[in-house]
């Protein structure tokens, strides 16, 4: 059965790789049910075992179907297209853009699921290339940089985050996450900001007229009475009620040692409420991206079959992590590495599946923060190096082509591969040495 196990495991990724370095075919979502299928056809995990897999898992399906509510909910208001605005018109020059949007829409990416975020951030960006009559390869890099480099800080920001938030046995992992990784993440939307004004420094066009100057300054708040805005537009205030309740409960629970408000009940509310407010409240759900919720239902039954079947024992052997009893050193950089390589095979999401019970099973638990800030970050940073390390990467790819944009491999790869070493130097030194 395992010999079994390992050739349907090895299929799969081998596929799902394949898919990704083509740039076509069946989503990622649909080949990973198809494997999670193979693995129960063929009894490697059994029906009820699935189940049970997928109920476990449960918080992780609400918290990411309240997110992609909130960011709906949040595009439809005109609250992001404002926020981008605004930060366009504080933006001095064009060959600044790179370091003013890096760090904006790193800094958004943070409270607003990235894979969300950049279905929005394509249409914006490629408005912004047409107006300043300059190439949009620069700008979609930036996008791309910025919303993995800026999702490492919170659950909220990608679903690796995520996975990590509510598995790894974190009694408050909002405030886990802000404790270990506010400052290189901070650090790093600076100097990755930096970094790409330099690259790109010869892309936009010179001088600060008439080119950025085509960007009104407007201020933060939109002028108007505020009663009829909210009242069209709820979520500008459940959004940052219930972002301050899960930031506030974590602080609590931290201070007290109790634990904190489960992230995705928290969510879920805020959801709810924002749907039972608006006039038209089904009409929402019809603009949800239930794929990446099919890919998650497909990505649990996998993982569970790999993980009865001994593949992540095989794993350990090929990408050893060093376990908790070594210095922080040893386990912060074998996992980075790991990561690394793990991560550019198969996509960020489905490494951190794979790697959370591996690292269960080699003691770390929610006492071991470092370590799981260590997958969590590492996994996410690691997917600057290529098309095919993020989700995000792929969605961006495929929009703008779809509206006649090439968004090519080694391009990303010249920019993103120093970004990549940039920035996980920052999180290694910050990670060993506790700051």
């Amino acid at each position: 059965m395992q010999t079994l196990a390992l050739l349907l495991f090895a299929v799969t990724l081998g596929v799902v790789v394949l898919r990704q370095g083509l740039g076509r075919g069946p989503g990622i979502w649909l080949l990973l049910l198809a494997g999670a299928g193979a693995f129960v056809a063929a009894g490697v995990i059994s029906p009820a075992a699935a189940a049970a897999a997928l109920e476990q898992n449960a918080p992780v399906f609400g918290f990411l179907l309240a997110l992609f509510v909130f960011a709906v909910a949040l595009e439809e208001s005109g609250a992001l297209d404002h926020l981008a605005a605004w930060i366009l018109g504080r933006t001095p020059r064009p060959a600044d853009l790179p370091l003013y949007l890096f760090v904006g829409f790193g800094s958004l990416s943070a409270f607003l699921l990235n894979d969300a975020l950049v279905l929005l951030g394509v249409p914006l960006f490629l408005s912004v290339a047409r107006r300043l009559d300059s190439d949009p390869g620069p700008l979609l890099l930036t996008l791309a940089f910025s919303v993995t480099v800026g999702s490492v800080l919170t659950p909220m920001g990608n679903p690796q985050n995520l996975l990590v938030a509510l598995d790894s046995g974190l009694s408050a992992p909002v405030t886990v996450f802000l404790r270990y990784l506010l400052i290189p993440t901070a650090v790093n939307l600076v100097l990755g900001g930096l970094y790409l004004r330099w690259a790109f420094r010869d892309r936009f066009p010179a001088g600060s007229a008439p080119g950025i100057r085509r960007f009104p300054r407007i201020p933060l708040w939109p002028a108007g009475p505020n009663g009829p805005r909210w009242r069209r537009h709820p979520v500008l205030l459940v959004f940052p009620a219930t972002m301050a309740v899960l930031v506030g409960s974590n602080l609590y629970a931290s201070v007290s040692g109790t634990t904190a408000w489960p992230l995705d009940e928290v969510a879920l509310v805020g959801a709810l409420a924002v749907v039972l407010l608006r006039p038209d409240r089904l009409a929402i759900y019809r603009r949800i991206r239930w794929s990446v919720l099919l890919l998650f239902v497909g990505l649990f039954v996998f993982v569970a079959g790999a993980e009865q079947a001994g593949v992540l024992g095989a794993l350990q052997a090929v990408l050893p992590i060093a376990g908790p009893g070594r210095g922080t050193g040893a386990v912060v950089g074998s996992i980075l590495l790991a990561s690394f390589v793990g991560s550019q095979a198969v996509s960020n999401v489905p490494w951190v599946a794979l790697e959370i019970p591996l690292f269960r099973s080699l003691g770390f638990a929610g006492t071991t923060p470092v370590a799981w800030t260590a997958l969590a970050a590492g996994s996410t940073l690691v997917g600057n190096v290529s098309l095919l390390g993020a989700a995000s990467n792929l969605i961006i790819g495929q929009q703008a082509e779809a509206r006649g944009v090439p968004f090519r491999l080694l391009p990303f790869v010249r920019y993103g591969l120093p970004l990549t070493a940039i920035t996980l130097g920052v999180l290694f030194l910050a990670l060993y040495l506790g700051l």
